[in-house]
């Protein structure tokens, strides 16, 4: 099993924020961009954050992204605690509310509604945290069920983020009764160095028969 980092990262993404052309000069213009970009990557929680996995994506999915962050490695029995941003994506959402579920092996101790946030501002991120706790040690999945309101219209979409506690997955036990290789070439090294029993046989009983012809 690799570092805890790279069985984690399911890929880092950040939120680019164009603004567009107005009044003023071409450096004035610039140095606002410049600004509203820093702002926007310190706000989403920069490379630190992991981006979830939408479970069912559409062609008309939320315009919302889900981010994750975990403060330290989840072990066996001990509550951990998960950093959670939505950033909206357009203008144009209403309302944004949710639940957090997760698998059988991952109770989930804390966080589990999501507030509404009502006419949340494009890129600005709203924050949740949750607390879990490993059952026993294995690779688990928790979810964020998200209800979008957008445009008049109302949509739900799932966004799934992995957790490595403990161990992780063991290794798997050897199968009953199988041999290795070399073990299995060597059982064929001797039976092939040696005759048979039945054939040793065979040839102590036919010794004096053949002695006795040349008599």
């Amino acid at each position: 099993m690799g570092t805890f980092s790279r069985n984690l990262v399911l890929g880092l993404g950040a939120l680019v924020v164009l603004w567009g052309c107005g009044s003023g000069t071409h450096s004035a213009q610039s140095t606002k961009a410049s600004a509203a970009a820093a702002a926007a990557r310190k706000g989403n929680g920069g490379d630190t954050m992991v981006s979830a996995v939408t479970l069912n994506k559409t062609p008309s999915a939320v315009p919302v992204e889900v981010k994750f962050e975990l403060r330290d490695r989840p072990q066996v029995a001990q509550p951990a605690n998960i950093d959670l941003i939505i950033v909206p994506l357009s203008a144009a959402v209403d309302r944004v509310s949710g639940k957090v579920e997760s698998d059988e092996g991952l109770e989930l101790v804390d966080g589990a509604q999501i507030p509404a946030a009502d006419r949340p501002a494009e890129g600005v991120p709203i924050r949740h945290s949750i607390k879990v706790q490993p059952k026993r040690d294995g690779i688990f999945t928790f979810s964020v069920v998200l209800l979008v309101d957008s445009g008049g219209q109302s949509a739900t979409e799932t966004f799934s983020m992995p957790v490595i506690a403990g161990a992780g997955l063991p290794d798997l036990p050897a199968k009953p009764g199988s041999a290795s290789p070399a073990g299995q070439g060597a059982a064929s090294a001797a039976g092939a160095a040696s005759p048979t029993p039945m054939k040793s046989a065979a040839i102590t009983k036919g010794a004096p028969a053949t002695a006795a012809a040349a008599h």
